[in-house]
């Protein structure tokens, strides 16, 4: 597909959701950042550039199938393969069915999906790969404001006065609003950049102040300044009797342990938490910005509403002194979540739980009163569990990589394994998941289909297809189509993506996430406006914000172990299926690495550059060490690479409340190699 026409559209990768504007030429496609949008201003990092070059490297072309894993691959025909995955549906009592589905597939295709399992087939057992990563927020903002959805928007860095990442690194994991940020201290210097991580990332090395704190500890910290901002007399009683409930609980528990004895626990000097105290206690506007660092852990909720409790205390949730905005993970996370892809919720942000919230969704999609399941599927994690005890035998994984995702990624290899699950991936290319399934469907990749994502701050672009799709492939919505058709549901009549826009938002009217008067050709919206909730009233039963009093937690650090720490690289994405594909953003990342203390690994008598040995009782990996700046006792791996699975190293510990894992920290031994 030639043509000199730019087609707008919009990145397949991080949460910052870019709007892109891709030519097609005969020496190849340029992309541009999509000047006309409003969210991201024509701003894009080197991803979706690098990317375009290798849209058509190791795709797959024809439906793969084996009875027995053990079995090589054999080509089969479309047709077939539809029908054989729905006798496979057919054959298994809805109980041990499994949709896993993924942030980035298009909201429609999310949709769809919901529909198919939990209104038609019957069966809440869907869960997503938000899940892994944005499930604590979502949590935490349902109980701090009665809804899921960031409070504020983008627009809110460009006159901070105050910036205060905790637990991210946007320079790395969401570049454009990191040069955002940077955008906003050049032309205000007075700026401050606060920073609060265990590493010393390219994010802390350009704060104006890295604030070192001991993994684990950040609820600590959050308790320790509410209480000593209390006691300061910097809290904004007007707007606490005015608008929130549970302060006086939740003082009460922060105050449990001094405030001096809690900063020394956290690994933070006097100075740092002085630096800290003297922002909240100002009226200057403050954003605070965080993302994994604070979801991916066994407190996970506790750390968001630890956060949230001193925007509150201080009356930050406004245009004025500021508020906090979570940054989503995956390009649709937020658009999934809208859709209903975790294991409790339905369009619109309904729930399962929530009988009239059933009700509407069974009416919408021409259901009995009843089809509809009152209580949640089991999450992603259980359902391991369950393809090891034979409860789930049929998984359909969608557009995500679990293998190298998913915690204690051993087991979950034993698991994908097992003869008696019958597994279906849908991807388009043979991702490490795929090589162990019996059924696998080429789908269209970023640039072949259309549909809408919405991005971390609740702004909802259309994404266009700027290339002719591969031969051989079809598309997420085509795939479950067809399925629905050869299982004989009757309401899957849809014509084109359109449609099943028109259909999808009609379940969003009158919903916190209402985008139900937008026309799908010219969609361009941010849904709740610039802020949520400006004028105080929220969406919990008392229409007040809620405060929760959250538990004191700083981990000791074990001088026999040291605590490693997981996340991104600069410049490769998830698990490096499409990425890793793409020699210009393999410079410098080939490899996967540990980063040490110096000091620490020349006590071992590690020079940078040696091999090292990581171990746990989960798994021992090899690791070329660099030198890095980090807390005390902590070291850090990146994810993603095949080669080094960290996952493996990670165990199944999860948030009580999101059922999130804690995928960002396991305690681990190093060692030299014999030579």
């Amino acid at each position: 597909m030639n043509s000199d026409t730019a087609v707008s559209t919009g990145c397949p990768f991080c949460g910052t959701g870019c709007a892109l504007s891709v030519s097609c030429t005969p020496k190849g496609y340029k992309v541009k950042g999509d000047a006309d949008n409003p969210s991201t201003q024509g701003d894009l990092c080197f991803k979706p550039i690098q990317m375009a070059t290798a849209l058509d490297t190791g795709r797959l072309q024809t439906p793969l199938y084996r009875r027995d894993k053990n079995d090589p691959f054999t080509q089969i025909g479309w047709d077939e393969a539809i029908i054989i995955l729905a006798d496979a549906i057919r054959s298994l009592p809805k109980e041990a069915l499994y949709l896993y589905l993924s942030g980035q597939l298009l909201s429609e295709e999310s949709y769809l999906f919901t529909k198919l399992f939990k209104g038609y087939i019957g069966t809440n057992n869907v869960d997503a790969n938000s899940r892994l990563c944005m499930a604590s927020a979502v949590v935490a903002h349902k109980m701090a404001f009665g809804s899921d959805g960031p409070v504020g928007s983008y627009r809110d860095i460009d006159d901070a006065d105050v910036i205060l990442i905790s637990g991210s690194n946007p320079a790395w994991a969401h570049p454009v609003i990191f040069r955002r940020i940077l955008a906003r201290k050049k032309a205000h210097p007075q700026t401050l950049i606060l920073t609060i991580d265990p590493i010393c990332t390219e994010t802390a090395e350009k704060s104006d102040h890295w604030i070192a704190l001991n993994s684990g500890s950040d609820t600590m910290l959050y308790n320790a300044l509410f209480a000593e901002l209390y006691r300061r007399g910097s809290c904004d009683t007007d707007f606490i009797h005015r608008a929130t409930e549970g302060f006086e609980l939740t003082l009460a528990e922060a105050k449990n342990t001094p405030f001096d004895e809690a900063i020394a626990a956290c690994g933070i000097s006097p100075e740092n938490a002085r630096i800290l105290l003297d922002a909240f206690g100002s009226d200057k506007k403050i954003v605070g910005l965080w993302c994994q660092g604070l979801n991916q852990a066994e407190d996970g909720v506790m750390r968001n509403l630890g956060f949230i409790n001193l925007f509150l205390a201080t009356g930050r949730l406004n245009a004025t002194k500021g508020l906090p905005l979570s940054l989503t993970g995956q390009p649709n996370a937020m658009g999934g979540r809208e859709a209903g892809y975790l294991s409790n919720a339905l369009p619109g942000y309904r729930d399962v739980r929530n009988t009239q919230d059933r009700i509407t969704c069974e009416s919408h999609w021409q259901l009995p009163e009843g089809k509809i399941l009152p209580q949640p599927g089991i999450t992603i994690t259980d359902a391991i569990d369950q393809i090891h005890t034979g409860e789930i035998r049929l998984l359909w994984v969608a557009c995500t990589n679990p293998l190298l995702t998913l915690p204690d990624l051993n087991r979950t290899r034993s698991a994908l394994e097992n003869p008696d699950l019958f597994l279906v991936v849908q991807d388009c290319v043979l991702s490490e998941t795929a090589q162990l399934a019996n059924l696998v469907l080429p789908t269209h990749a970023w640039g072949e289909k259309e549909g809408s994502m919405t991005n971390s701050e609740r702004f909802i672009k259309r994404v266009r297809p700027f290339k002719s799709p591969i031969e051989g492939a079809k598309s997420d919505t085509e795939i479950i189509l067809l399925t629905a058709k050869a299982l004989g549901f009757k309401g899957f009549d849809y014509p084109d993506i359109q449609s099943v826009y028109d259909d999808y938002k009609q379940l969003s009217a009158h919903r916190l996430c209402d985008q139900s008067d937008q026309e799908y050709t010219t969609l361009s919206y941010q849904w709740g406006g610039e802020r949520l909730y400006q004028d105080e009233r929220f969406a919990t039963p008392s229409h007040k914000a809620q405060f929760h009093p959250v538990v004191s937690t700083a981990p000791k650090i074990e001088l026999e172990h040291f605590v490693l720490l997981t996340g991104r690289t600069k410049k490769q994405w998830h698990t490096m299926t499409r990425t890793g594909l793409v020699p210009e953003l393999l410079k410098s990342e080939e490899k996967p690495y540990l980063l040490m203390n110096a000091a620490e690994a020349e006590a071992l008598g590690i020079q940078e550059g040696e091999s090292v040995l990581l171990s746990n009782e989960l798994d021992a990996l090899q690791l070329d060490v660099r030198f890095g700046r980090l807390a005390p006792r902590h070291v850090f791996a990146p994810f993603g690479y095949p080669q080094a699975p960290i996952n493996s190293m990670i165990a199944v510990k999860n948030d009580p409340f999101s059922f999130q894992s804690a995928l960002k920290s396991a305690y681990v031994s190093i060692s030299r190699l014999s030579k």
